[in-house]
């Protein structure tokens, strides 16, 4: 019999998983991805436990030797990845923070902090997982609606090598946000030199996004710890003692309960936060524009606007067109200064236009905000156009820049 609700939220947290998921794989934020990696792994393990052990009679559960020994483990390591993971993303932008922009990134660099981030995100929980058996009392129990699990004996030996990590990663987070938002206010004025000079490949708002991303999860996951931890060691910490902890290894106990474990539902939360941040931004509306293209979406919809691919010609803009060739003389619409941006749309659009331009085009002279040639362009916003493509004119215009494409 299968615990509906579980299942529900496994197979719901697995759909909103998938965007975050491809969202920061493409945009390559290594630790981001493990940390939806886990995500989506929990979410398959619960998957599985619903699916198997959701009747209401304990006794008559499948013993399940060999697969639990697997499925009862992964809550607990995806568990400690997902925190390892969130102080490896903290970490990571508090040091984009401190490079100094007149100093590019080495490849010895690169693969030294590729390393670091492996080690902490993927590392640690093998780690973790490795010492489990030294303080398991059983192989496994079989929980009534939550199906296979693994339980510690609570020695000093499961305080230094599992309950003592669960407050200590949310805490490392914490301590780096506050060190990002620091940092910010010291070099906002350099914010986007500094983000160009890092090679990280990330715009403001993908910078915003990861770090408000952190703040929440820090939020929510280390008050959750602290609770956890207290009421881990309150009951007392007794020595440790091996022969005694294993003394009913291969015993499987069967144990009554009347609801699922509530940290099940935990990772069906993170999945929720994982979309709002990650589901959302243009990033992640261009990258659902291109699956549906991909499914032929625009055949069974043909008058769909949004489906329809970018005119390569002209692009409206309500009661204004506005044409992209050089030879169509001067294009403008409203000018705004880049301070006065008012939505996270606009510092979406703004920063994904503003990272296309490095350099200018022989042909041309793209202005911005007035500016009437290409070195005082250059001084006054640094982001100039090689090669100019028609949707991020589209978006420049949306945003109301003055824009004048001059032969």
């Amino acid at each position: 019999m299968i615990n509906v609700a579980l299942f529900v939220c496994g197979v719901l947290s697995l759909i909103l998983s998938a965007s975050p998921f491809f969202w920061n794989f493409r945009q390559r934020n290594l630790s981001a991805t493990i940390f939806v990696i886990y995500v989506i792994v929990a979410n398959i393990t619960i998957i599985i436990q619903a699916s198997l052990y959701g009747g209401h009679d304990v006794s008559k559960y499948w013993e399940g030797k060999g697969l639990c020994d697997i499925i009862g483990r992964l809550p607990y390591v995806c568990g400690i990845g997902i925190i390892c993971s969130l102080a490896s993303m903290s970490r990571t932008l508090a040091r984009i923070l401190s490079k100094n922009i007149t100093l590019s990134v080495t490849v010895a660099q690169k693969r030294r902090e590729l390393i670091v981030e492996l080690l902490i995100c993927v590392g640690f929980p093998l780690l973790n997982l490795a010492t489990f058996y030294i303080y398991q009392p059983y192989r496994y129990v079989l929980l009534q609606y939550s199906g296979c699990i693994v339980i510690f004996d609570y020695t000093w030996a499961s305080f230094w090598l599992y309950t003592f990590w669960r407050p200590f990663f949310p805490l490392v987070s914490a301590i780096y946000s506050a060190i990002t938002i620091y940092r910010y206010f010291q070099r906002r004025r350099q914010f986007r030199e500094v983000l160009r000079s890092s090679q990280s490949g990330l715009t403001v708002a993908r910078f915003a996004r990861l770090l408000f991303f952190c703040i929440t999860v820090m939020f929510v996951e280390l008050p959750l710890a602290i609770v956890s931890f207290v009421a881990d060691v309150q009951p007392g910490i007794h020595a440790f003692n091996f022969s005694k902890t294993h003394a009913n290894w291969n015993t499987i106990p069967r144990i009554a309960a009347s609801a699922p474990r509530k940290d099940f539902f935990y990772f069906t939360a993170v999945s929720l936060l994982l979309f709002i941040y990650f589901g959302f931004g243009v990033d992640a509306r261009n990258m659902y524009h291109d699956w549906l293209i991909a499914l032929g979406f625009p055949k069974l919809f043909p008058n769909s606007k949004w489906l329809a691919k970018h005119d390569t010609n002209s692009v409206s803009t309500g009661t204004q067109s506005i044409h992209s060739t050089v030879t169509s003389g001067t294009c403008e619409s409203r000018p705004t200064r880049f301070d006065t941006w008012e939505t996270m749309h606009d510092i979406e659009l703004g920063s994904e236009f503003g990272e296309k331009f490095g350099n200018v085009d022989t042909n041309s002279a793209f202005v911005i905000g007035g500016v009437q040639n290409a070195d005082d362009a250059r001084s006054e916003s640094s982001t100039l156009a090689d090669g100019l493509e028609q949707q991020f004119l589209d978006k420049a215009v949306k945003i109301k820049y003055e824009i004048r494409i001059e032969k």
